[in-house]
């Protein structure tokens, strides 16, 4: 813990860097897989530590995708959706993210948003974001990421566009889950790569 982030090389390699002797936590994940968590008893006679991670493929269950050759096709649902659910949800796009100066972590595009508490995230870095002491679920281009945190999950330069659902009035069905209350949904959408 101790709040540091790493991303792996193209070769699934990554360094923590140093630490003193003794057992660290950490969190690993990545898209379409199920997160991990270990514990590593680090510096054992006084040698470089050394661990091999596997994480385990998670079946997504995807939004529909629109093939069109509108510029706007890939967001078409955002597009649809903020101009009928804006009663219900914050929508942000990504010349409006722009404006603000694009800030340090997304989760400052919620900051000042009725409802919602943004406190520092001392394990994973980053902020976490909570609506009446709940955590809300958090997609990425359509695939639900279980327990991640916004910031865990994307950088505001990567966000095409933002949808925040304060509670699950107004959110898509294809976004609620039968027998899981829902207190808040975060669909963010990237930038095409």
């Amino acid at each position: 813990s101790g709040g540091n982030i790493t991303t792996t090389d193209d070769r699934g390699r990554f360094d923590l860097g140093s630490y003193a002797a003794g057992v660290i936590a950490f969190r690993v994940r990545r898209l379409g897989y199920e997160q991990r968590e270990l514990s590593v008893t680090m510096g054992v006679n006084g040698q470089p530590t050394s661990v091999d991670i596997v994480l385990l493929a998670i079946p997504a269950e995807l939004e529909k995708v629109y093939v069109t050759t509108e510029p706007q096709g890939r967001l078409r649902g955002f597009y649809e959706r903020r101009q009928h659910r804006a009663a219900f949800a914050k929508f942000m796009e990504e010349n409006e993210i722009r404006r603000m100066g694009v800030p340090l972590n997304a989760s400052d595009l919620l900051r000042g948003t009725p409802g919602v508490h943004i406190s520092t995230n001392p394990v994973a870095g980053g902020n976490a974001v909570r609506i009446r002491n709940c955590q809300p679920m958090v997609l990425v281009d359509g695939q639900r990421l279980p327990g991640a945190e916004l910031d865990e999950v994307v950088s505001p330069g990567d966000i095409a566009a933002l949808e925040f659902y304060p509670s699950s009035a107004g959110v898509p069905a294809q976004y609620l889950e039968r027998g899981n209350r829902l207190c808040g949904l975060i669909l963010v959408w990237t930038k095409a790569k």
